[in-house]
């Protein structure tokens, strides 16, 4: 069984209503083992961490002294309105891993995956995808392709229990199930996150993700995401 985690929330850095201290505080009083505040990055979408700020936001991250283990991620907009020429190794030093949202979402004029997996090298941090509708976004690619591309790269899924994503009140890791059923017993990691902005209790929302993770027998791919943060 899983233990309550959240990898996907927001803080006054970005565009969430909370900042990290009240997260975490939050994250303690309900029992979650592991957190990460993943905010956004220079876009032009919402209020996010310009590169000048990033290092206020690690410090505070690793400022707090309570007893839960907090991860230090980043969000990060893969369209044009985010300069992708900041996207390189020194900035994201002290960073332990990075969302990248829209990739393959031409309705959100995301880029296609070919371009994250070019600067991939560059980034040297763990990357995922998040909040992807990947029965749709991804529905041109063989699938044995893909989830190999995936494992090579090491490159994260991420269950995301926002409604946002959702259609018609079926969120899009329901809706591409069997896709999600087919990594198992593959070196393939998830994460879980609630994509909290704007109430705490959007974070217990997770322990629907965790469900569908245990539904599946895809714990270990949870794990090993949660192995790789260690390393």
């Amino acid at each position: 069984m899983l233990p309550l985690i959240d990898f996907h929330i927001h803080s006054t850095f970005s565009d969430g209503l909370y900042d990290i201290m009240d997260i975490a505080a939050y994250a303690l009083k309900k029992e979650f083992k592991v957190i990460g505040i993943s905010d956004h990055f220079n876009t032009r979408k919402v209020r996010s961490i310009e590169p000048g700020k990033i290092k206020n936001y690690i410090e505070e991250i690793e400022s707090l002294d309570l007893p839960i283990k907090i991860y230090k991620g980043i969000e990060i907009d893969f369209s044009p309105r985010t300069d992708l020429s900041l996207l390189r190794k020194t900035i994201f030093e002290s960073i332990d891993y990075i969302l990248f949202e829209y990739v393959n979402d031409s309705s959100m004029m995301g880029y296609p995956l070919w371009r994250l997996l070019e600067i991939y090298e560059d980034i040297g941090k763990p990357i995922g995808l998040a909040h992807n509708n990947i029965q749709k976004n991804f529905n041109s690619i063989n699938r044995e392709d893909f989830l190999d591309l995936l494992e090579t790269h090491n490159i994260f899924l991420e269950i995301n229990t926002n409604i946002n994503y959702s259609i018609l009140g079926e969120y899009y890791y329901s809706i591409s199930e069997e896709f999600f059923k087919s990594i198992k017993g593959r070196s393939i990691p998830v994460s879980i996150g609630s994509d909290m902005h704007n109430s705490l209790e959007e974070m217990l929302n997770v322990k629907k993700g965790i469900k569908f993770v245990e539904s599946l027998g895809i714990e270990e791919n949870v794990k090993l995401f949660m192995e790789i943060l260690q390393h």
